[in-house]
């Protein structure tokens, strides 16, 4: 396909096909076959079901193409991990939900499994394109789906797999995202539309909305109670321990606590010196460069620049030196973002701010020799409209004769923009792009103003080799010395350089320990010697620190020591006993009428309206639904006894009541299902995870 929108900034499926496809749904159909030695190569097992690490690589691969602009940091490989595996395994929990349902994967080419030949035209073609398509084949001009530009890429297909091998794999990815996607669709509606409610249960829903009330009350917090004043015995907590243990709140993952020491590698003065002196040495050859893009490519940590700046886009000090300099130019050295710079004005070229143009896209194997001719046939006289019309897959502009209506800076992909900007009127250019070869002729152009290419020589700010060993030697004296837990921490009293770190249960299948780059390997050594509590580690480099470890703690899977649960169960039972001297107080109390009550606890009476049995949180009150359940059974005027809340005791009373027709039967019926249908849908990884019996194997190859 090449209609008019391909030209448009991020508005063809090759600019989005890794974005759309790869993350969500692409996982669910790698051909294993291409791997060897699965049996020594598995990651997971899921339900009985191998999978190698190659598969769940190449979903790492793929989203790393996708976010890859340049060197990623440690932070940014580890996210890509952690969201690699969250698609891995998601694809492979749906691809089972669909065998279990009898739903066949991907077949190439549209010869889709799962999903019937009425679907596939409904999504493509048909009635009700997949929302992806009809974004990203729109008419940028109309806003509409362009029918016919879709049509262009299934109708050239084979054609692509040969003379464009690139372009066609790129579309069976998108394509199979596609599928997934619908497939995906198709299976959360196919369950969620199981879950209804009945006519006695809207019923009830209805009448506990539509049974309004206000009430008076008075509460009783527990922080009135001093923890202080309450004491918890070491056989009060065991006993409840025994009782609580099991629950959730109780369980745990298994773990290992670390403690550490980081010795930085930081930049000496010599270091910086250095750097300094050896920017300044190459400020003459920056100077008297005739190729900088040679000379920043074997020089400098920044790379050569293409860009053309207008006044006012650079930094004030940068702004000024460039619009008031000639052609190579160079600045003083200077400090910036931690390293030291020159800058070089090294062109100066006048370019428009709008443009109307035509042009001919081809892209085919041979496009730039087809474009080069119909450069030479237009040089001698031939009507360049014409062979828009037949040459241009652009279908859009090539009605026109080509011609593509002003445009301003930004709404082009940037070879075309460049060209049509920086050309002259009525000249034809040659250029190149991600959708093809382009034959441009300039037939307007907006205003022009000076534009200045500047080029940055920079060297970052770092350790030398000297200073690295130095601190690697420090690293190394303090492992020979302290060879135990005790003697680790002693070693680190004593040194006030140095400073102990706490990494408190870390998983098996965690990438990283907060504020440490490169620490994945510090946690599986960790989990592969859980034997070894109280031995000092190895020495790890871990970005620009050296890192020694002790383990201290091992943490089995399943049900928390006491030790560990000893202060919630503290926290438990200390609610308790608040509760039971509130209610005993009260007791004591006239607790006729609110007044009363309020007198004798120095407290007000206050007030909460519009409230019904269906509420969980209410004005001036917060969540109490045990109170407003109560209350919503109760009697009006009639004070009610001490109903024990979340946040402390409250007597209250029903002050005015109101029939309301907040919903309808049928409504409530509708909501209600649409919402458990929601929180299906937005829960079902969990569900589906849950469910299956996953074998993670992570920690052996990463």
């Amino acid at each position: 396909m090449a209609a008019i929108q391909s030209l448009r900034k991020n508005s063809w499926i090759l600019t989005i096909v890794i974005g759309l496809a790869l993350l969500a749904f692409i996982v669910t159909g790698l051909d294993t076959s291409l791997f060897n030695s699965k049996q020594s190569n598995v990651i997971a097992e899921i339900d009985g079901e191998e999978y190698t690490y190659d598969e769940y690589y190449s979903v790492y691969e793929m989203l790393e193409s996708q976010q890859n602009n340049g060197d990623m940091s440690y932070a940014q490989k580890e996210g890509i991990h952690t969201n690699a595996w969250r698609s891995f395994l998601t694809g492979k929990l749906f691809e089972h939900c669909y065998k279990n349902l009898g739903l066949s994967t991907y077949k190439e080419n549209l010869g889709i499994q799962g999903l019937c030949d009425d679907e596939i035209e409904d999504i493509t073609i048909g009635e009700n394109p997949d929302p992806e398509l009809q974004y990203y084949f729109r008419n940028p001009q109309t806003g509409q789906f362009d029918k016919d530009a879709l049509v262009n890429v299934l109708s050239n297909l084979n054609a692509y797999k040969e003379k464009n091998p690139e372009f066609y794999n790129n579309w069976i990815l998108f394509e199979k995202a596609l599928h997934d996607n619908t497939l995906r669709r198709k299976y959360v509606s196919l369950v969620s539309n199981g879950v209804y409610m009945t006519q006695l249960e809207a019923q009830d829903n209805v009448n506990s909305k539509n049974k309004q009330f206000d009430i008076s009350f008075v509460k009783v917090p527990y922080e009135s109670i001093a923890d202080s004043t309450i004491t918890v015995t070491d056989s009060e907590i065991t006993k409840e321990y025994k009782k609580v243990r099991k629950e959730k709140r109780f369980q745990q993952e298994e773990g290992v606590s670390l403690e550490y020491v980081t010795f930085d590698i930081v930049p000496t003065e010599n270091d910086i010196a250095a750097i300094e002196e050896s920017v300044s040495a190459k400020a003459d050859d920056f100077k008297n460069s005739k190729n900088d893009l040679l000379f920043l490519n074997l020089n400098s940590s920044t790379r050569f620049n293409p860009e053309y700046y207008k006044k006012g886009s650079l930094a004030p000090n940068l702004d000024t030196f460039a619009f008031s300099g000639n052609i190579g130019d160079i600045t003083p050295v200077y400090f910036e973002d931690n390293s030291y710079k020159i800058a070089k004005i090294s062109d100066i070229r006048p370019c428009a701010d709008s443009a109307r143009v035509r042009h001919i896209l081809v892209n085919s194997e041979n496009a730039y020799n087809t474009i080069d001719s119909l450069k030479t046939l237009v040089e001698n006289g031939a009507d360049f409209a014409a062979l828009a019309r037949q040459y241009s897959v652009d279908s859009v502009s090539a009605i026109n004769g080509g011609i593509i209506d002003w445009f301003k800076e930004g709404e082009m992909v940037k070879s075309f923009q460049d060209s049509s900007f920086f050309g002259e009127v009525g000249k034809l250019y040659i250029a190149p792009s991600n959708y093809g070869v382009h034959l441009i002729q300039i037939l307007n152009q907006g205003p022009k103003s000076k534009r200045v290419q500047l080029q940055v020589f920079s060297k970052e700010v770092t350790y030398s080799q000297a200073t690295r060993s130095k601190v690697y030697q420090n690293a190394v004296k303090f492992v020979s010395e302290n060879r135990t837990q005790e003697q680790f921490n002693a070693a680190i009293e004593a040194d006030q350089s140095l400073v102990k770190r706490v990494a408190n249960n870390t998983e098996e299948n965690q990438r990283v320990i907060p504020g440490i780059d490169d620490s994945r390997q510090v946690i599986r050594w960790a989990h592969q010697n859980k034997d070894k509590i109280g031995e000092v580690s190895e020495i790890f480099r871990c970005g620009d620190k050296f890192l020694v470890a002790v383990i201290t703690e091992v943490n089995e899977e399943g049900v928390m020591p006491l030790e560990k649960a000893k202060d919630a169960i503290t926290d438990d039972i200390r609610m308790e006993k608040k509760k039971a001297l509130i209610l005993d107080e009260l007791k004591n109390i006239d607790c006729s009428s609110l007044e009363s009550v309020a007198q004798a606890k120095a407290l007000n009476v206050q007030t909460s309206t519009n409230l019904s049995f269906a509420s969980t949180s209410g004005p001036g009150i917060g969540i109490e639904p045990v109170l407003f359940a109560t209350m919503a059974q109760a009697e009006k005027d009639v004070v009610s006894k001490p109903i024990v809340g979340e946040r402390g005791v409250y007597v209250a009373k029903v002050t005015n009541t109101t029939d309301a027709e907040v919903s309808t039967i049928e409504n409530e019926k509708t909501t209600q299902a649409q919402r458990a249908a929601s929180m299906f849908t937005n829960n079902i990884y969990k569900i589906l995870e849950d469910k299956a019996d996953i074998t993670d194997n992570r920690i052996n190859f990463n």
